[in-house]
């Protein structure tokens, strides 16, 4: 009884806490508040006075550069990760004959091992080809049929406009409380996809689908960016590779798994919205692979204990049709993507090592530490 009574008081000292910290925000005396700024002047002055400072002597930091990374906060340690990884990205765009405001071709590059900046060179990661204005135009029709699904599909689509990694978390178990290192991962991998396909989108400049009929009328605000690739199949795909990854370091993609099988509804909900194409799927799932593949590669020598290496892959849209008719996406297609049936794709299989990223990589290592640890 004791026990259970002094269980009670910390139950109830807990909700008290919780409940004045509350209050406190509620009350304009947070910790960026005016009223708390004003109280902690008032505070110092009362017990220090006006005493000469006395300074202790300093120590030199007994922390090595990813155990000091861990100790930033959240936006600044993905911040310095994010500067890691991107500073080995470039890019180079192939433009039509004779010349369109668009690139026909964008490819992603990136940088080759060595250590001097000065003397840098690249290799592709990914190359995505834009397809034509009548491919659009044609594929238009696709999206009329995929509106019935719209009211099926709503709650997916809606929160998917902001969340993905809930629904990878509702597959493997990588809670909060058990995997932060793990959704730290995710998190900054979907950001790093971002910045790639943005800047994929903007070079090729390809319309959205109701720019091409007023009968579209999608479900959902339609971006002002550019369509192809899909930003969300990107980050999709680029999710579901590395958790593969995480699980088995040589996974392949497996297009009927639940990971991949999710990147598929993920990216067709963004059809089923009227605000993409097939085609910016199929091409967001290869760049998205891709770069999936690259992070775990730039990670694995601290996470695996092994260079990574990753290949090249390349989509095409001007080829992504059935005999001239629109073509759809799903994972059956994505299926033969991956296995080299289709012409629109391919996957090299000539793979070169990539440089190292050691403080992207520590965050990798915790994550492979965490799912090792899962039944515990």
């Amino acid at each position: 009884m004791a026990v259970l009574n002094a269980q009670n008081a910390q139950n109830a000292q807990n909700a008290q806490n919780a409940q004045n910290a509350q209050n406190a925000q509620g009350g304009g005396i947070g910790p960026g508040s005016t009223l708390m700024a004003a109280a902690l002047i008032r505070t110092r002055e009362a017990i220090a006075g006006t005493e000469q400072i006395q300074p202790v002597a300093g120590q030199a930091s007994g922390l090595d550069i990813t155990a000091r990374l861990e100790r930033l906060d959240d936006i600044d340690r993905e911040a310095v990760m994010a500067g890691e990884l991107l500073e080995d990205i470039s890019f180079s765009a192939t433009g039509y004959d004779p010349a369109e405001n668009t690139a026909r071709t964008i490819t992603v590059l990136r940088r080759k091992t060595g250590t001097n900046p000065l003397k840098a060179s690249y290799t592709e990661l990914a190359a995505i080809t834009r397809p034509g204005l009548d491919d659009f135009r044609q594929a238009a029709t696709l999206i009329g049929s995929y509106a019935e699904l719209r009211s099926d599909r709503a709650a997916e689509t809606q929160v998917q406009t902001q969340h993905l990694v809930p629904f990878f978390a509702a597959i493997l178990p990588i809670e909060a409380s058990r995997a932060p290192a793990t959704l730290e991962m995710l998190d900054l991998a979907q950001d790093m996809a971002t910045f790639v396909v943005m800047r994929v989108k903007l070079n090729l400049g390809c319309p959205r689908p109701p720019q091409f009929s007023d009968r579209i009328q999608p479900m959902i605000a339609c971006p002002s960016h550019a369509s192809l690739p899909s930003g969300h199949a990107t980050q999709a795909f680029t999710l579901a590779t590395i958790l593969a990854l995480l699980q088995d370091p040589d996974a392949g993609v497996a297009s009927d798994s639940q990971l991949y099988r999710l990147a598929c509804r993920i990216s067709i909900n963004r059809t089923v919205a009227g605000v993409h194409f097939p085609a910016d799927s199929a091409a967001g799932a290869v760049l998205g692979i891709q770069l999936g593949r690259y992070l775990a590669a730039r990670a694995r020598k601290s996470a695996f204990g092994s260079a990574g290496e990753v290949g090249r892959g390349d989509f095409d849209g001007t080829l992504f049709h059935d005999s001239g008719q629109p073509r759809d996406f799903h994972y059956a297609i994505l299926n033969q993507m991956v296995a080299g049936a289709d012409p629109s794709t391919s996957f090299s299989t000539g793979a070169a090592r990539v440089r190292p990223a050691p403080l992207w990589g520590s965050l990798c290592k915790r994550a492979v530490a965490e799912w090792g640890q899962r039944w515990s």
